[in-house]
């Protein structure tokens, strides 16, 4: 059912049935998986089972005599460039799709072999006799950083892919003049672990490459396979089919998509590699890996005027594009969080180690920062003996303090900080309570908090030295009325179709089941960025309202000669101009586009055929470098929530069950409700995965959790139901006045779950719980620690 908006049925915060779901869920998707091409061949890979190594040489006899192989490769056989290193504020890496001198991680790929089918590329793969000359494994930070440590990259003087050492007078003086509360907080490797690993397929027919693949941003793997293939962006076609999730992870570019169009030129037929999960717990991007050491200089009344530390992460061997230090930059931009606190001063260190590359994954440095500000927070009131959630009330910020520029750069317009804190704790006072009165005597409950603010639409300048944040949208009307909007942004099972479709048909005053989506494409979907950052409905938005505008004012021009009247006379509603007060003399779109496109003859004069349009936009404001002064509003909006757990825990087992959650959360207008819990409900679900259960440990430079069997998801049982709440309303700085909603629910979890395990065993003595995951085997034994 619509709502109305301005006296008139509108389509936003409507819950619209999702327009691509009959397809999904009949069975209808079509996968990178499910690309079958005539004379198609399959590619396996041979992987390093060695940490760190020099390669000496590669035997591929036995493998080109095996049954059905057509070619094996290794990095000497490759005519191709390095992934080009764009970032001039970081060390190059040089990589190659296969390695060529030196492996620095487990799932490193060493060689490729194509054959028949997969099955006999695999046994092939198995001949493959690599040489390799085992080197020190680097296995940790601390160890990476030591001065007699191994250097992954010789021709470095260390380990340091990045660093970044700030210097503030007034941190300094503040310090000096309050006192200091520290901590060190550390969130564990984990990975997006989406239900559709990689893949991707090629063929190079008449000259020109095709491209499958699972990726977020397809125009941006052209340009990249351009690059590295030297060709041309306009030779090369890129396509992205249904994606079973991404999460970030497939918005790197990976040795495999480089390669596998490599070899379909070379062999001329075309080759299809689809990843195994084993391969993907090894060779798909991990993600977080970060220790944040954070101090605080705080007032008497426990509120902080200054921050000062250093957010250090372990990228493992850092061979990967986009580079993965981009999460530690989020994390600095997400250590003020809603609060008032005038200063920080945080160095960033990105350290190289033999492990498998980290990358994107949703939230992207959010959740390590937020959980680090938020259990300082903690720990500030438990030394200064204030209730925390009074300390948050008196930091947080008020509708009166907006608009308003965060320590970081952050330029607050809009967001309903206070009114959330406010209602998140209502509600988990209440669900605390009703646990209470049911359980058993002696069960140790206990609810945490966790508030934030999170970047949306932001910046790609600093980990890509390319792209920037600008996004396009064609809108083109068929001559029946029915019409084709082409975007850049990604469908991964966001819900891309229905928030498109939604904005379009809201912007033209049309039926939803008149606009058809064309995304994922570049062929055929209009420039852009791809899907990530929670930038979707913000960047196609804005393409989408100015491509609009053109259409409305050309298709007003044309209705108003066939209706003899003035321009200024009539208005759009419910697809069709109409004269104000004569609902009688009106036509519709379809009546526009007849005379636009066919019957040409009645358009006005000087109005060109034709009823298209074609509009980029740029969201305002944003810093893509750094200012003078070190600060960055890095994205183009910023959501606020904030999270309420409440969790039970066994003294006995130590095991963490989270049995209550809410989120109140505000992303200006909601433009799909049903879209937005999704997200949410998602987010929160991955969120408590990598707080209590998933984790990718490494001993001598060997990963341990390589199969579900050792990496623990969570399943729908350890899930609780959830309330969602959204605030605010339309949002003046952004179009449509929406603001993304993709990461909103994976950020609060770690900080929210930790404060609640804390607060459910302080009996116990159980205080300063500051990492991540809080399996049964850490939970015993921050026990065990409080009774000794």
């Amino acid at each position: 059912m619509q709502a109305m908006q301005g006296g008139r049925p509108t389509l936003l915060g409507v819950r619209t049935a999702r327009v691509e779901d009959d397809r999904l869920l009949t069975g209808r998707a079509r996968y990178v998986a499910d690309v079958v091409l005539p004379g198609m061949v399959e590619a396996a890979f041979v992987r390093s089972d060695v940490p760190h190594a020099l390669v000496r040489g590669v035997d591929k006899t036995a493998a080109l005599a095996s049954p059905g192989v057509h070619a094996v490769f290794d990095g000497a056989d490759l005519d191709l460039d390095a992934v080009p290193d764009r970032m001039p504020w970081v060390r190059a890496v040089q990589h190659f799709p296969l390695a060529r001198d030196r492996v620095r991680y487990v799932g490193c790929p060493l060689a490729v072999v194509v054959a028949d089918d997969r099955y006999l590329a695999e046994d092939a793969a198995e001949l493959v006799d690599a040489d390799l000359r085992p080197l020190s494994t680097v296995d940790t930070v601390d160890d990476a950083l030591s001065p007699d440590a191994a250097l992954l990259y010789p021709d470095w003087d260390d380990n340091l892919l990045l660093s970044v050492e700030p210097d503030d007078a007034e941190v300094d003086a503040a310090f000096e003049r309050y006192r200091t509360v520290s901590g060190t907080f550390t969130t564990n490797r984990h990975s997006a672990v989406p239900l559709e690993g990689r893949g991707v397929v090629a063929e190079f027919r008449d000259d020109r490459l095709t491209v499958w693949t699972s990726t977020q941003a397809a125009y941006v793997v052209r340009a990249m396979l351009a690059t590295v293939l030297g060709m041309p962006e306009r030779d090369i076609r890129v396509i992205t089919p249904d994606l079973g999730g991404g999460f970030g992870q497939k918005n790197e570019i990976y040795p495999e998509e480089y390669l596998v169009p490599w070899l379909a030129m070379r062999l001329r037929r075309p080759v299809r590699w689809i990843e195994d999960r084993h391969e993907h717990l090894i060779a798909a991007t991990h993600a977080r890996d970060t220790r944040i050491d954070l101090s605080a200089a705080v007032r008497e009344d426990g509120t902080i005027a200054a921050l000062r530390g250093r957010v250090r992460t372990d990228l493992g061997s850092g061979e990967i594009f986009p580079a993965g230090y981009g999460p530690s930059l989020v994390a600095v931009g997400s250590l003020c969080g809603p609060y008032r606190i005038p200063h920080q001063a945080i160095a960033v260190q990105g350290v190289v180690t033999n492990k498998t590359p980290t990358g994107g994954y949703r939230g992207f440095g959010a959740p390590e920062g937020t959980f680090a500000i938020e259990r300082l927070v903690d720990k500030i009131g438990r030394e200064l003996g204030i209730d925390p959630v009074e300390l948050r009330r008196r930091m947080i910020l008020a509708p009166q303090d907006l608009p308003y520029e965060t320590a970081a750069g952050a330029r607050l317009v809009s967001g309903t900080h206070r009114e959330a804190f406010e209602r998140a704790v209502e509600l988990g006072e209440r669900m605390l309570a009703e646990e209470r009165d049911i359980a058993e005597p002696g069960t140790h409950l206990g609810v945490g908090y966790a508030t934030y603010v999170e970047g949306v639409a932001s910046t790609t300048f600093s980990i890509t030295g390319t792209w920037s944040s600008q996004d396009s949208a064609d809108v083109r009307f068929d001559s029946d009325g029915g019409v084709t909007a082409a975007v850049g942004i990604s469908a991964m099972g966001q819900g891309a179709h229905t928030t498109v479709a939604t904005l379009v048909a809201e912007s033209l005053s049309i039926p939803i089941e008149q606009v058809r989506v064309v995304m994922g494409d570049t062929d055929t979907a209009s420039f852009g960025l791809g899907s990530w950052a929670s930038r979707g409905t913000l960047v196609a938005g804005g393409a989408i309202e100015r491509a609009s505008e053109v259409l409305r004012r050309k298709g007003t021009d044309i209705a108003a000669h066939l209706l003899e009247a003035s321009p200024d006379d009539l208005e759009l509603t419910e697809g069709r101009f109409q004269v104000r007060g004569s609902p009688g003399s009106a036509v519709s779109w379809a009546q526009v586009a007849q005379s636009a496109l066919n019957r040409t003859f009645e358009l006005p004069p000087g109005v060109e055929p034709g009823l298209e349009a074609r509009a980029v936009y740029e969201p305002p404001g944003l810093d893509h470098v750094p200012r003078p002064d070190g600060k960055m509003n890095a994205a183009a909006g910023y959501t606020n929530a904030t999270h309420a757990a409440v969790v039970r825990v066994d003294a006995d087992t130590g095991v963490v069950e989270v049995v209550r959650y809410a989120v109140v959360h505000d992303c200006g207008r909601v433009i799909n409700p049903l879209t937005v819990a999704g997200q949410i409900h998602g987010g929160v679900a991955q969120g408590i995965g990598g707080t209590l259960y998933e984790q990718l440990p490494y001993e001598d430079g060997q990963p341990l959790a390589t199969t579900f069997a050792e990496y623990l998801l969570p399943s729908a049982r350890e899930i609780p139901e959830m309330v969602v709440e959204e605030l605010g309303g339309p949002a003046p700085e952004t179009p449509f006045g929406a603001k993304g909603a993709g990461e909103a629910g994976i950020i609060g979890p770690p900080a929210a779950i930790a404060g609640a395990v804390e607060n459910a065993l302080e009996p116990l003595g159980v205080t300063g719980i500051a990492t991540t995951p809080l399996t049964p085997t850490v939970v015993r034994r921050l026990i065990e620690e409080a009774r000794s």
